[in-house]
């Protein structure tokens, strides 16, 4: 029986380095990992393999998109956004796809692959904006499975690739740039600008960031000790949220649960009832109503779909 306590942990995984790399199967890839400003976090990350992959296990939800550059034809795969087919064609070599990481994208790839993927978060791309007086966004424009002709995208990926491969003693600081570069890059091409509502003011970065935090850490967390927490009356606090995240703290916390217990689901031997109590439901019937409404499949249905 799997340990339920590993599959929380894996519920925290992130779009790059080992943890990325073990969703698909594989050994530990080459990483860099650039800490910016204000705490924030950009990757970038080279997976490389000569044979078909199974499907790729659930990253869990996070508030981050992934720049994808490949560097050779992929053309007989197949991918999902929270557990629906998305229609692909071919994924072309030299193409950029961006993949949103809110949907639990999964992949399931027949023949040999080579990508490098940056790792772009919400916080980090706004933090970025705010640095330049630009609005913030909200999205990176894109099509599931439709890439792009991105030739900025492509040289920093193999710049990437180059400084991966022959490391000298200043590589740590030159993709550090090529990071902030593909973040500067994903803002101006593809970053949609949250136009500002005279009416209604969003969170600051820290209140965002520390209401996330909370709700990730608790999944029971009350509307009161969030707002509590950022220095709000409940009403300011709610009105705010929605403004800044596009969605109620509500429905931001109930995707959260439901992409914990699609971990759980996959990765334990737990019965409904257990899975809804670790992920905050109150009931089998609420965490059924609630995965389905996101996942639109039942839980059931999901672990015998997507349990490895």
């Amino acid at each position: 029986m799997s340990d339920p306590r590993e599959a929380s942990r894996r519920s925290g995984a992130r779009g790059y380095g080992a943890e990325f790399a073990d969703c698909f199967g594989m050994p530990e890839p080459p990483t860099h990992v650039h800490r910016t400003l204000r705490r924030g976090l950009l990757a970038v990350t080279e997976l490389r393999f000569d044979e078909p992959i199974e499907q790729s296990t659930s990253l869990g939800y996070d508030d981050a998109f992934l720049a994808s550059v490949f560097l050779r034809d992929i053309v007989d795969h197949e991918c999902w956004y929270n557990g629906r087919p998305v229609h692909v064609d071919t994924w072309d070599a030299g193409k950029t796809y961006i993949f949103d990481l809110r949907q639990d994208p999964r992949a399931l790839v027949r023949g040999p692959s080579h990508v490098v993927h940056f790792y772009l978060p919400l916080t980090t791309l706004n933090a970025f904006a705010e640095q330049e007086g630009h609005g913030a966004v909200s999205e990176l424009v894109h099509k599931p499975g439709v890439g792009g002709d991105d030739h900025v995208m492509r040289h920093l990926a193999r710049a990437a690739l180059a400084s991966f491969s022959a490391p000298h003693a200043t590589t740590g600081l030159l993709l550090d740039e090529l990071l902030n570069a593909a973040c500067a890059h994903a803002l101006g091409r593809y970053g949609t600008t949250r136009l500002p509502n005279p009416r209604t003011a969003g969170l600051a970065q820290w209140q965002e960031r520390r209401a996330k935090e909370m709700m990730s850490e608790h999944v029971n967390a009350s509307l009161a000790d969030l707002a509590r927490e950022c220095g709000l009356s409940v009403t300011q606090f709610a009105r705010a949220f929605r403004h800044s995240t596009g969605v109620s703290p509500h429905q931001w916390l109930l995707a959260l649960r439901v992409s914990k217990a699609k971990t759980l689901l996959e990765r334990s031997n737990l019965t409904l009832t257990e899975v809804a109590a670790l992920c905050g439901f109150s009931s089998q019937s609420h965490l059924n109503a609630a995965f389905k409404q996101h996942a639109g499949l039942s839980p059931g249905r999901w672990r015998r779909t997507f349990r490895s």
